[in-house]
Parts: structure tokens; sequence; C-alpha cells
């Protein structure tokens, strides 16, 4: 497991109208000073399911917390969290130069970087991301954020942000019933999410980060619904393994076609090139090459 170096952060926190009328953020009394983030790229890079979006700010919701944020130029305001949570979802303490430096080692993943720079991991709750990535199993993002949604709304608690009505994410002994389960329509997910809260819980999860990355995701895998995707994104995304490298459809397609120059090539064989080509960053490379990928086809 590796964790990158701290950068500095500036923050400046602000009252009253401070950060009001004049810089076009009104409401929102906090903010964040971050030189190189992308909040856009970061939020949509199909990574993070629980957002809305009206115009420029976005509502996001994490377990039982619901926040705004939006982004002008290089300030972060927000509202309804507190400034560790935010730096610690949005992983702003990792340096993203030298993890840069990593993994910019080709002229494919350079457009990548060049395309979404600022792009960061978010740093999700292990349980809520490792029940959103078992709802994603042969499903298009916005059909996971409608699952994802309405397991909230069937099993999870009301809450509040300002007039916004929401619902936090429901906690293993809150998913317990198939019956409670069928506004989710999840289908065939159903088994997994209800095997799920029985077998393992947020505690047993973050246990897994004192183990190495092939004995956590085989820890993992030993979950009914969990295969390799879905134990690598819950490492990667929750975990702080910033080594495990998700393979969908997406990346599956585009190795082949880029970095095996269209020959078929194994699983394990893919998995072997990321992690010499990329390094202990691959994670990050895995980011940049699945929004790139997805958003320019080929």
């Amino acid at each position: 497991m590796f964790i990158p170096a701290t950068s500095p952060i500036e923050t400046e926190l602000r009252t009253g109208q401070a950060a009001g009328p004049s810089n076009g953020v009104k409401g929102m009394t906090a903010r964040l000073r971050i030189p190189l983030f992308s909040l856009q790229h970061t939020l949509e890079s199909g990574q993070f399911f629980r957002f809305t979006k009206t115009r420029d700010t976005y509502l996001v919701q994490s377990l039982d917390r619901i926040f705004s944020v939006r982004q002008k130029g290089e300030f972060v305001f927000y509202e309804g969290v507190e400034e560790p949570f935010l730096i610690h979802f949005f992983r702003f303490e990792d340096d993203l130069h030298s993890i840069y430096k990593g993994i910019d080692v080709d002229p494919i993943i350079h457009r990548a970087i060049e395309a979404y720079r600022g792009m960061r991991l978010i740093r999700q709750d292990p349980w809520e991301c490792l029940i959103s990535f078992l709802c994603s199993s042969a499903k298009a993002i916005p059909h996971i954020r409608s699952i994802v949604e309405m397991l909230c709304r069937s099993c999870g608690k009301r809450v509040l942000l300002n007039s916004h009505i929401s619902y936090g994410f429901p906690k293993p002994e809150c998913i317990n019933n198939p019956r409670q389960l069928e506004p989710v329509r999840a289908g065939f997910r159903t088994s997994y999410l209800l095997k799920a809260s029985q077998c393992t819980d947020r505690k047993k999860l973050v246990s897994l980060k004192g183990l190495s990355h092939k004995e956590a995701r085989e820890q993992l895998m030993t979950l009914s619904g969990v295969g390799k995707k879905v134990a690598d994104c819950t490492l990667l995304y929750s975990l702080d393994f910033l080594e495990a490298f998700p393979m969908d459809t997406w990346i599956k397609k585009g190795l082949q076609k880029i970095y095996f120059k269209g020959q078929k090539a194994s699983e394990k064989a893919m998995e072997e090139f990321v992690s010499n080509h990329f390094g202990p960053y691959a994670g990050y490379a895995q980011l940049y090459l699945f929004h790139y990928w997805r958003n320019n086809r080929f």
C-alpha cells in the first residue's frame, strides 16, 4: 500500500459576506485555495455516484453528510462540512505534481493528464464504496446512480441541508430484507447487497489496510458478487491502495488496443503491464485513462 507525500494547502476561512456576491458564490462562507484541482472532472469521472449538479454548484452526499461545493479558479467554496472532511474526501493532501511525474510515462497517459489536469481520486467511505460498486455490475453510470439513490431512499435515514431533503447511505444492519429492496430494482444484485450486509461492515473493511494489495483483494473477493474489478474499486477509491488498477470494459479495450497494439492479452498480462509501467500510482493512471477513453471513444 502506497500513500503519496503531502503538499501544502492554503486555507482561507471566511465569515459573513466575505465570500458572498463579490465572488459570485452566494451563501458559501468557507473556502480553500487548491492550486491543482478540477472539481468537475473529479466528481464526473465515474468513481463516485452520489452528487447532483445545478449550474456550477454540486450537491454531494457521503454517508449521512450532505454538502454543497463550487469552484472558482483555484478556490473551492463549500457549505455543510468541516474543512478536514473536505481535505480528506477530495484527497487534497495528495501531491499531484509527484504523482504526475510517476505516471506520465507515455504519450497516451500524457494526453489524458493534459485533458483532465487537476482530477483527483475521491476517498470514499469503504462501506458505501463497496455497496455502490456491487450495484455497478453490467450497468451504465446513470443507472448505477439511480440504484444507489433508491437504495438510500429505501434503507437510509433522512438528512437535510438547508431546505434540501435527501437520504443517508444505509448502514449494514439496515439492509436486511428482500422486500425492503424491491423499490431499488437491483435485480440479481439484491442477493449481493443482502449478503454483504451480513458478512462485512466498515470496521472489517478498514482492517484491510493492514494487508498487501493482493491479500486485501483476495479477502474482498470472498464476498458474494465481488470480483477483481469491484474489489479494486473498493481498495482504490476508499482504502488508499493507490496501486490498485480496476479493469472494466473501457480499460481492457483501451489497454489491448493502445498498449498491446491490438493483440489479445490476458487480464494477468494487463495487470503485470500496468504495475510495471505506472508503478505505485497506477490507480491514478487508471482514473485518467478511464475518463479519457470514456469521453474519447475509439
